[in-house]
């Protein structure tokens, strides 16, 4: 079951999760290329496990939906946030940190705007696995 914290808060009682997503990327440093022979040499930094969410509403709670793209936003100047999520079986923490999250409107109905899903990468700030 996917589950999401944010500096210690968690979502879960307010917000449900549709769509969740784990990544990694393996960065090389500057001195990785082909050389003559066509070979790759490999300039290894690590690999940066991240994670991808699409998160919704409980039920009616289109306020918990609010508070969570409220955090969001409070919290995209920080340089860091301390993110706890599903890992397999088990769950995994880092220090991360996103760049952007989309949201579309569903409706407007007697003045009120009633949003849906939230999206939002979370891209580690370290390497969780190092040579």
């Amino acid at each position: 079951m996917g589950y999401i914290k944010l500096n210690g808060k968690e979502f879960d009682a307010d917000v449900a999760i549709s769509a969740y997503n784990r990544n990694f990327n393996v960065l090389d440093g500057e001195n990785a290329g082909r050389v003559m022979t066509g070979r790759m040499v490999r300039d290894i930094i690590g690999t940066y496990i991240g994670h991808q969410l699409t998160v919704f509403r409980r039920g009616d709670n289109y306020q918990g939906l609010d508070e969570f793209w409220d955090y969001l936003v409070e919290h995209s100047v920080d340089d860091s946030v301390q993110l706890e999520a599903a890992d397999g079986q088990t769950t995994i923490s880092y220090e991360a940190y996103y760049t952007s999250a989309s949201q579309d409107m569903e409706k407007v109905e007697n003045g009120i705007n009633y949003w849906g899903e939230i999206e939002v990468s979370f891209v580690p700030m370290e390497a969780q696995v190092t040579p």
